[in-house]
């Protein structure tokens, strides 16, 4: 969706929501009042949470399980009211608008009824953005009673498309990776990663982007602050591990990005679980056979995954980069790749 097209009044009324987590809050226990037990009353079939270091295929990969039609997810018919899923389709409940390519400019093309990373949301408003500090994003266990409002949050998603499978796509779960996994033991678990030199230039290229976009227009910078989307931009934020993931540099320089993907994956492989089942973005553009087939095993839905074309990303510009930190990446990379779900 093209944030320029946001009315005054749109905007105004996504922060009225959106900022304010007293109005946010109410309307989640508004929503559970009415919908909570018809919603929770049904069993969830499938859960499946899609996540990995931005630029490394996590939408794309969404996008092809959500395109089976099995899974219910958040949209962006959704916004602002993204507590109150069943009570906000009243305000929301219009035909699909034509379809454009969105802010990354990568290719991929969205309207009001795609589904998109927007439970972020709930985390913020329900931990009260106790892991989001001035320069960076801290790992945090969830307690049981914020666990449980996760739950019929769900449920309630899930209900109000008429599913009985979701699905989340969240970059930030590696924050709180082991309370989900506990929380959800018979969930999918699925993380992109790519060739750490490659998504760095992404990263880069996206960085660049949304800097020069929230430049020009505040309310983006705002927009991506409220669902707490700081991967990249004027509200950057990293992901904070330990004191030796600390970033130095500028973000504007490829070697901070590269140290970005080390850390996040060095932490990942540090904390490897084998229900978190790693997919390669390399494969699923060269042999995206192999994943859709991988996929269909895995998730036993209804309508199997159809993944049939190659894709071709961008080409990236020579930009010198620190040989020490590249090889250290690599070294990550090759036993992410060992530990395939799919080897």
């Amino acid at each position: 969706m093209s944030l320029n097209n946001y009315s005054q009044l749109s905007r105004l009324i996504h922060k009225a929501y959106l900022k304010n987590y007293f109005v946010s809050k109410t309307s989640f226990d508004l929503e559970q009042m009415i919908y909570g037990k018809k919603a929770q009353a049904k069993d969830l079939k499938e859960i499946v949470f899609v996540t990995g270091l931005a630029r490394s295929g996590t939408t794309a990969l969404f996008n092809a399980l959500y395109s089976t039609g099995g899974f219910a997810s958040l949209t962006y018919a959704n916004m602002p009211f993204l507590l109150m899923p069943n009570i906000g389709r009243f305000f929301s409940d219009s035909p699909p608008s034509d379809l454009v390519e969105r802010a990354h400019q990568d290719g991929i093309m969205v309207n009001n009824k795609s589904p998109e990373a927007f439970d972020e949301y709930f985390w913020k408003v329900f931990l009260e953005d106790q892991y989001i500090q001035k320069d960076k994003l801290h790992v945090h266990p969830v307690d049981k009673p914020v666990v449980e409002k996760y739950k019929a949050y769900i449920h309630s998603t899930a209900y109000s498309y008429g599913k009985n499978s979701y699905l989340s796509k969240n970059n930030n779960s590696i924050l709180r990776i082991a309370s989900l996994l506990k929380a959800f033991p018979d969930a999918k678990f699925i993380v992109m990663y790519r060739n750490p030199l490659s998504q760095a230039h992404s990263l880069l290229r996206q960085h660049i982007n949304f800097s020069n976009l929230q430049r020009r227009d505040q309310f983006v910078v705002e927009y991506f602050n409220y669902l707490g989307h700081h991967e990249f931009g004027l509200n950057h934020k990293p992901f904070y591990f330990d004191e030796k993931s600390k970033l130095e540099g500028s973000a504007m320089d490829l070697n901070y990005w590269l140290a970005n993907w080390r850390n996040y994956y060095s932490y990942l492989l540090s904390n490897f679980n084998e229900r978190l089942c790693l997919i390669a973005f390399e494969d699923l553009c060269e042999d995206p056979i192999k994943i859709m087939n991988y996929l269909n095993e895995k998730i036993g839905l209804e309508n199997p995954v159809s993944i049939n074309s190659k894709f071709f990303p961008k080409p990236f510009p020579d930009i010198e980069f620190d040989k020490n930190i590249y090889n250290n990446c690599m070294k990550v990379y090759n036993e992410l790749n060992l530990k395939r779900a799919y080897n």
